[in-house]
């Protein structure tokens, strides 16, 4: 059951720019990527993105895998706890085979997060399949 790796993009312009020049969506990825070095290889990737089109929501997160639906989550704090609590979900989501974690086993911090939930990619789309091409 589950496998795979799994990807967090994180909105680095998130929140627009505070006094020193650093957005929110910044600090997010920045504790994201201190929160997964202390945890090593757990499957789950880290990646910037420079806008989800939140931007009254911020700071917002994917969680998206190949194998399985994707998750935006925003209003997000970018500290600590809610990076950790992202890794903590998404090691949770690499367990289950199509993304679907119990509520009940939802990290605190992630809770009223949540604001929609995007399909899996056709195999054809990510290059694993027959079919048509996408179109440019």
């Amino acid at each position: 059951m589950g496998g795979g790796r799994a990807e967090l993009v994180a909105c680095e312009t998130c929140g627009g720019a505070s006094a020193d020049g650093v957005t929110p969506g910044a600090r997010l990825l920045t504790r994201l990527r201190e929160e997964l070095q202390r945890a090593g290889d757990v499957g789950v990737d880290v990646a910037p993105v420079r806008c989800l089109w939140a931007c009254k929501r911020s700071c917002a997160v994917l969680l998206r895998s190949s194998e399985r639906v994707g998750y935006v989550l925003v209003e997000l704090e970018p500290s600590a706890d809610a990076a950790r609590a992202l890794l903590d979900y998404a090691q949770l989501y690499l367990q289950t085979p199509d993304g679907a974690v119990p509520y009940r086993a939802w990290p605190a911090a992630l809770k009223g997060h949540f604001l929609c939930r995007t399909p899996r990619l056709p195999a054809a789309v990510l290059g694993g399949g027959t079919g048509p091409a996408p179109r440019d």
